[in-house]
């Protein structure tokens, strides 16, 4: 087999399988991850169940795969986000976290909600790909710079920021779903409130 007719067959398996992915995303926005079925999936793709496994091994990686496309789409859109003097970082960090939730609801539901996180305690290091990592990272480069209160926790801080994100993310997407607000607007304000309450005094940041 020539190296052409190889890279063809690899390009078509690699349509494929990013086809079935998105059917599975599909049925996850309808149901939630429970509705992603393998008889369901190959129904829907025209497809024989058997022959998805030539794809996946097994629902669940079909689900893994999903979960870490999600995650480093998530990653990149929030280090998208971080634009040098527009805002604080932080603050930044969480806006463009609320962003995607709102834009990726089923992917969102899908790391959030569906799946437990890696992590079983502090003692496991966050995940250099992980969305909290991120935020992790800003929050420690913020205390070494005496931008933040240097007796503050990075990891408290940083767990601060992200249930607060977090609530206000599934707040406008379930209970507020209907409710006629300037979301975009209150959240940013009540981000800012929070990353001010944790600044350090000017004077101490002048004499780092």
């Amino acid at each position: 087999m020539s190296t052409d007719e190889t890279g063809g067959r690899a390009r078509r398996r690699g349509r494929t399988r990013e086809a079935i992915l998105q059917q599975a995303l599909a049925l996850m926005a309808e149901g939630g991850v429970e509705a992603i079925a393998l008889r369901e999936l190959a129904r829907r793709m025209d497809y024989s169940p058997a022959a998805l496994y030539r794809y996946f091994a097994s629902r669940e990686e079909i689900i893994s795969t999903l979960a870490a496309e999600s995650m480093a789409l998530l990653s990149e859109h929030l280090r998208a986000t971080l634009v040098p003097g527009k805002a604080d970082p932080l603050v930044l960090v969480g806006l463009g976290y609320l962003t995607f939730a709102r834009e990726q609801p089923a992917r969102f539901r899908l790391l959030f909600t569906d799946l437990p996180s890696i992590r079983s305690s502090l003692d496991d290091l966050a995940a250099g790909q992980s969305a909290y990592a991120i935020v992790l990272d800003l929050v420690r480069t913020a205390i070494s710079a005496g931008q933040i209160q240097s007796h503050l926790d990075a990891e408290s801080v940083a767990y601060t920021l992200w249930a607060l994100v977090h609530g206000m993310a599934v707040l406008e997407s379930t209970h507020l779903r209907r409710f006629d607000a300037q979301f975009d607007r209150v959240h940013k304000q009540a981000l800012e409130q929070l990353v001010r309450s944790w600044q350090a005094p000017q004077s101490a940041r002048g004499r780092r």
